[in-house]
């Protein structure tokens, strides 16, 4: 039998692995969905043994997973490559393909859909796949288990005569369905966790991509959506639970609510299948109404995720949210009143940003009485448009990887901002006034963030990710 290893790599930082973003999190950790849908492949398709080795869960050393990879002897590896961990990433693959050169190693992400040939050359990996990995693997491994020549896959990247073969386009899928459902039992029990979120903790991806044109953004696949049917999402909420007793799910969908009709549905079955879990999901404010909140939080929503990125109608502008500040700050108070927490994202470092965008932004998170706010820096990536935009504003490279602003006040106006927004936002009696439930029900969690956040503040350097999100603090 074939055998198969799910690896999600080692890291010097506790990493987040996605397509669409990596970031550290000291204080969450997410399972790695798409490297166990891939797992799904291998085993329900071709009847490989599959492993998962997650070392960032697992708290494995370099040494130790290269122990693990010679005593396992897989014929094939699978690896998610990050974002501002890319070369770490990259050099990673190169130093285990040294030492366990008899395993075939095989990476997709984002960068290496967008970079290939660099990707393959740095890493020593011998495939790349782009875009959606799991219908390109289904027929890279129809070939290698066979010995076959791999000419004839699509969306695959190779040395060949010592040149790089790029063969195809980045795959979409247009029906998710027809995939196996990931392998969740893979999972290590009780280590994937999310601040003020009740444990165990599970995560799905009900849909992938998103039509909307916000220019800073990387999107999981592009702009197309590809959705799971409610059935089927039933179905892995009740793996979830059977496999681990989740308490909490985290839906990980780019917009989660983009279909209003399709979320109703799946709350109608939520409550007809009995299914007690409070979930989260991320949305936009323009995709909010008084129905919709009424019958996501019977369903048992807890918290709804916000990009709204500043509170500056201008600077929305620029970053073509095509959001009108007035009706998002509406259904945040919305979302209060209908008994769901709130949660938003914002950002700062555009050229063109100036200071009195940013206090709008800090007067906006006060006045939409958010129960959590993150304030984090803009990082523009290729392939994006806001890096078209301000290409000749950034130093930007591939390997080794860099990826900074040419002007160092945009840095270190940051770092000012960052403290003042943050101070501005949590230290102050309204906050504490109307989150006094939320901290009295959950003071030993509050009390180490709280903790890190006045090391973040005072003490501790930032430490800038991948994607669009930023951690409180260095681990």
């Amino acid at each position: 039998m074939n055998r198969v290893l799910l690896l999600n790599l080692p890291s010097s930082e506790q990493i987040t692995r996605k397509y669409m973003s990596s970031y550290t999190s000291p204080e969450s950790l997410m399972p790695p969905l798409e490297l166990i849908s891939c797992g799904a492949v291998c085993k329900e398709w071709h009847g490989a043994e599959v492993r998962l080795a997650d070392t960032i869960a697992e708290k494995l050393s370099v040494q130790s997973t290269i122990d693990l990879i010679a005593s396992y002897k897989p014929d094939v590896i699978i690896s998610i490559i990050g974002f501002e961990c890319y070369q770490e990433d990259v050099d990673m693959v190169a130093l285990l393909k040294r030492n366990c050169p008899e395993s075939l190693f095989v990476l997709f992400g984002y960068f290496p859909t967008q970079f290939p040939s660099e990707t393959l050359e740095n890493s020593k990996a011998d495939y790349i796949i782009l875009g959606e990995p799991e219908l390109v693997l289904n027929e890279l491994l129809k070939v290698v288990f066979d010995n076959a020549p791999v000419q004839s896959v699509l969306g695959l990247v190779y040395m060949h005569e010592k040149e790089v073969k790029i063969q195809g386009e980045a795959c979409r899928i247009r029906d998710p369905n027809e995939l196996p459902m990931p392998l969740y039992d893979l999972l290590l029990q009780g280590k994937y966790y999310e601040p003020l979120f009740a444990k165990p903790y599970g995560m799905i991806q009900t849909m992938r991509g998103c039509p909307y044109q916000c220019n800073y953004c990387v999107k999981s696949y592009g702009t197309k959506l590809s959705q799971l049917s409610t059935e089927r999402i039933i179905q892995e909420m009740k793996q979830w639970i059977d496999l681990f007793g989740v308490k909490s799910i985290r839906f990980i969908d780019d917009t989660f609510t983009i279909n209003k009709r399709r979320v109703i549905e799946l709350c109608n079955e939520i409550i007809n299948n009995k299914i007690d879990v409070q979930w989260a999901c991320l949305s936009r404010t323009d995709n909010l109404d008084s129905e919709l909140l009424e019958w996501m939080k019977k369903a048992g929503c807890k918290r709804i995720y916000f990009g709204l990125e500043s509170g500056s109608q201008r600077m929305l502008d620029i970053y073509k949210k095509n959001v009108v500040v007035e009706e998002a700050l509406n259904a945040l108070l919305l979302c209060r009143k209908s008994g769901i927490e709130t949660a938003a994202f914002f950002m700062t470092g555009h050229p063109d940003e100036t200071e009195k965008d940013f206090e709008e932004t800090l007067s906006f998170a006060k006045a939409a009485n958010l129960n959590y706010a993150s304030y984090n820096p803009l990082k523009p990536y290729p392939g994006t448009g806001i890096f078209e935009q301000v290409r000749g504003d950034v130093d930007f490279s591939i390997y080794p990887y860099k990826n900074q602003w040419r002007n160092e006040m945009v840095d270190k106006n940051y770092d000012r901002r960052k403290q003042v927004f943050y101070k501005g936002f949590y230290l102050r009696f309204g906050f504490i006034k109307s989150n006094t439930s939320l901290l009295l029900s959950n003071l030993d969690q509050i009390f180490f963030m709280f903790i890190k956040l006045l090391r973040y503040l005072w003490w501790d350097k930032q430490f800038i990710i991948g994607g669009r999100k930023a951690a409180l603090d260095k681990k």
